[in-house]
């Protein structure tokens, strides 16, 4: 009997043991990040009770608009701003777990209102991921594209551009110098002006229409289109590929019929080109920078602005969670020692100590 005691006693020990150690080892949950904001809405001195609701509603939609900036880059936020609008900043409050207004009061026409909110930054985080809206995955290169083509129009180069922004690894951006690059400019002269201005790649692309013959005298005009792109790697000033093709058409127009065959080779050209690219361009390596001890959103938007500022090509919030930010960056120099400093060099005031560095992650903790 006293055995028998003995095993159960062991046994409820051993159990409570197990229990206490799954316990440590737990991630903790989500707990929603408290920012303030403020919001507006126009003062209707008849229905106070809803011009009230109407400025705290306002108030969360400036909150989740907020939070999701930090996790869209430049671009992100740029070209899909319609489509936050209308996912996330649409119906703010599923990314809000309470709120509280703080100070309150009727400015001329408008209500206003100072709002403590608590948002779930994991919920917007994941919301974002499902629209595509946290920039290009992967830290695609910016690539300057100089076009020239028959014509005044662009119909070859938009043909191209949109085609080859269809899954591809190129990131087309818009340079000043693209825009106001002369006619008869070289390719050494557009490399020149790509690095200046922090283009990774050059496509120096050109295509002519002209026509083809046969049909013109049945009062329809066939044209062909040869259409060729050069991509040059910026920093190393070399040409990587080259690529050409014809795109055909026929129209009762010969100037509808030359835009047509322009724009048939544009597609096909940006589809061999996306294609070659795929084949050569090796990704970008990433280095990950986790940040623990963070005390906040304000603490948290001084940390991202402050690694924006360093020589990197990308960056990315992947996470944060109670006080813990996990970045993805693309460093101009794959140096992660020299990143870290780099890093600790300019530390905006948040006190950051280095708790350890490997060939693919950073770790700092804050003061």
């Amino acid at each position: 009997m006293k055995e028998l005691k003995t095993i159960l006693c062991l046994s409820v020990c051993l159990a409570f043991g197990a229990c206490s150690h799954n316990t440590g080892r737990a991630r903790l949950a989500p707990v929603p990040e408290m920012l303030v904001a403020e919001g507006s809405a126009a003062y209707n001195v008849k229905d106070l009770g809803a011009t009230r609701a109407a400025a705290s509603l306002d108030a969360q939609k400036n909150a989740v608009r907020r939070i999701a900036e930090l996790f869209m880059d430049d671009s992100s936020r740029a070209e899909n701003y319609a489509a936050l609008e209308a996912g996330l900043l649409k119906t703010p409050q599923l990314y809000v777990a309470k709120y509280k207004v703080v100070s309150e009061g009727s400015d001329g026409t408008l209500y206003r209102e100072s709002v403590k909110v608590w948002v779930y930054m994991d919920k917007i985080a994941s919301a974002l991921g499902g629209l595509s809206l946290t920039g290009a995955q992967g830290f695609k290169p910016r690539a300057a594209l100089v076009s020239r083509e028959t014509g005044k129009g662009s119909v070859f180069s938009s043909a191209f551009r949109n085609a080859i922004s269809k899954n591809s690894v190129l990131d087309i951006e818009d340079f000043p110098f693209t825009l106001n690059s002369p006619a008869d400019a070289g390719d050494e002269a557009l490399l020149k002006a790509a690095s200046e201005a922090g283009a990774d790649l050059l496509l120096s692309a050109k295509a002519e229409a002209s026509a083809s013959g046969g049909g013109m005298n049945m009062g329809f005009f066939p044209s062909r289109a040869d259409a060729s792109v050069k991509v040059y790697d910026v920093r190393a000033g070399k040409e990587l590929f080259a690529v050409a093709k014809q795109g055909s058409a026929i129209d009762s127009s010969e100037a509808a019929s030359f835009s047509k065959a322009l724009a048939a080779a544009g597609e096909l050209l940006a589809k061999e080109t996306a294609l070659k690219a795929e084949r050569l361009l090796k990704a970008e390596a990433t280095v990950r920078i986790k940040v623990w001890g963070l005390n906040g959103i304000d603490s948290l938007e001084k940390l991202k602005s402050h690694l924006s500022g360093l020589e990197i090509k990308a960056l990315r919030l992947e996470s944060y969670l109670n006080g813990e930010a996990v970045f993805s960056v693309v460093p101009n120099r794959f140096d992660t020692q020299e990143l870290a400093s780099a890093a600790l060099r300019g530390d905006p005031l948040l006190g950051l100590a280095l708790e350890g560095v490997s060939p693919q992650e950073i770790v700092f903790t804050t003061k």
